[in-house]
């Protein structure tokens, strides 16, 4: 595992001239943490800049509240790439930097820290609040060897996102409770091939752990291509079936966006939904509000994800992100007092995304959500709330720190396909083979 921790640092390395200004102006603010005029000053890392995050809000009502506590914010990108952001914190913190909270965006990124040994484990500070953590919080990340390194954040929930006037127009209501095979009708019944509004019935991104497993990311559990017991999952039906929906939608049916357009024209999933290229995507809640540069020039509709079959209950990943204590932080407690506060006081005040709080009204938060957004009266608001009210988390689990190594062969093989220069049975074979590979070399 240190193996993997100095590959980390290696490839943080090669940002280090672009690091090396912003890290200095940091520390000339003030960024190493201590104490300051008698207060314990405690470094935030993210990647949230303060249009995103309105963290002066955020940070003055914490600071008002705790005035021995001053949290000194500190986004190490202004334009919102985690990635960049955590090659950043990687660089910072192979070079000794003193870090106090990090947040992450996803589980499998924040695995690979606490792999790492970035990140500290917060039981004691639960089992002190005698906290039942599956009672306050929705998408509670799961344990790592056996404890607690995070409390979720921003909560979100993997869902459909439908421009209601082309339903309209084709007379198909919104959907409440559908399975994939009706979501390949309704793109046969939304795609317009002829005439000036040519469109597609639905998109399909680009990220291999979403859109090539749609059919297993609403199944109860074993719901990535690597179960929690490190055995692969690459035999479940769902996985080749995910696939050839996706092939069949794009290439056979003509309903899809074809994968070889999206990459050709570096196609993207807001720009294909909000200029009405196409009719409907599978996405997640942070479209709630998070419309980039776009403004809807239609109403958009919410629906749960689709079933694979009717009888299941309407199973769906809930994620998002999470905010963990650094392990080389000298206020541990102070640190997860406020990663505490923030996750439940602190994300309401935000107000520019869904808490993972379960504590949180559900409709003061979208009505706060969409009070910020440049046209509220774009979203169905009753879609939305029923699609979120009946979410069932699937158990999705703590991946493994080379998970995102698995997905790299993975799309290899399955861009193959989907572009049609690979059969199925060739796919799944050779996919199969390369993931089996790194689990062994990862024993």
């Amino acid at each position: 595992m240190k193996l993997k921790w100095l590959a980390i640092f290696v490839s943080a390395l090669i940002v280090m001239v672009l690091v090396i200004g912003c890290s200095n102006d940091e520390k000339s603010n003030g960024s190493v943490s201590g104490t300051e005029e008698g207060k314990i000053t405690l470094n935030f890392h993210h990647w949230y800049n303060e249009d995103a995050g309105n963290w002066t809000k955020v940070i003055e009502a914490y600071e008002k509240e705790n005035p021995g506590v001053k949290i000194n914010s500190q986004p190490l990108v202004e334009n919102l790439n985690h990635d960049e952001y955590l090659k950043k914190l990687d660089l910072l913190a192979s070079s000794g930097e003193q870090l106090d909270i990090l947040m992450f965006s996803n589980q499998a990124d924040f695995a690979k820290r606490v792999d790492a040994g970035l990140i500290a484990p917060i039981d004691s500070y639960v089992e002190e609040e005698s906290l039942n953590l599956d009672e306050e919080y929705r998408s509670l990340p799961g344990k790592i060897n056996g404890s607690y390194y995070a409390l979720p954040g921003k909560s979100v929930t993997s869902l459909v996102l439908l421009n209601k006037d082309h339903l309209d127009a084709a007379g198909l209501p919104v959907p409440t409770d559908w399975t994939w095979d009706d979501y390949e009708e309704y793109a046969k019944k939304l795609t317009i091939t002829e005439g000036d509004n040519k469109r597609y019935g639905t998109y399909f991104h680009t990220w291999p752990d979403t859109y090539l497993i749609l059919k297993l990311m609403n199944k109860e559990k074993n719901t990535n291509i690597i179960n929690e017991d490190d055995t692969s999952n690459m035999d479940d039906p769902m996985v080749k079936e995910s696939l050839e929906l996706r092939y069949r939608m794009e290439q056979v049916e003509q309903t899809a966006v074809p994968y070889a357009e999206t990459l050709s024209q570096k196609l993207n999933y807001r720009q294909q939904f909000f200029t009405q290229a196409a009719s409907m995507i599978p996405s997640g809640s942070w479209m709630v509000s998070e419309w980039g540069e776009f403004i809807p020039e239609f109403k958009i509709a919410w629906a749960p994800l689709p079933k694979n079959n009717k009888e299941d209950q309407p199973w769906t990943i809930i994620q998002g992100d999470v905010v963990s204590v650094a392990q080389n932080s000298e206020h541990k407690e102070e640190a997860y007092k406020f990663i505490r506060w923030f996750t439940t006081e602190g994300i309401m005040l935000q107000q520019k995304s869904l808490p993972s709080w379960i504590g949180a009204d559900l409709n003061e938060v979208i009505d706060h959500l969409l009070a910020n957004t440049a046209k509220p009266e774009a979203v169905d608001k009753e879609s939305l709330i029923f699609t979120l009210e009946n979410a069932v988390s699937a158990e999705r689990g703590i991946p493994q720190s080379y998970i995102s190594e698995a997905y790299d062969e993975y799309n290899a093989e399955a861009e193959l396909y989907l572009l049609g220069e690979q059969d199925i049975e060739t796919t799944m074979k050779n996919a199969k083979e390369k993931i089996q590979a790194i689990i062994d070399s990862n024993k």
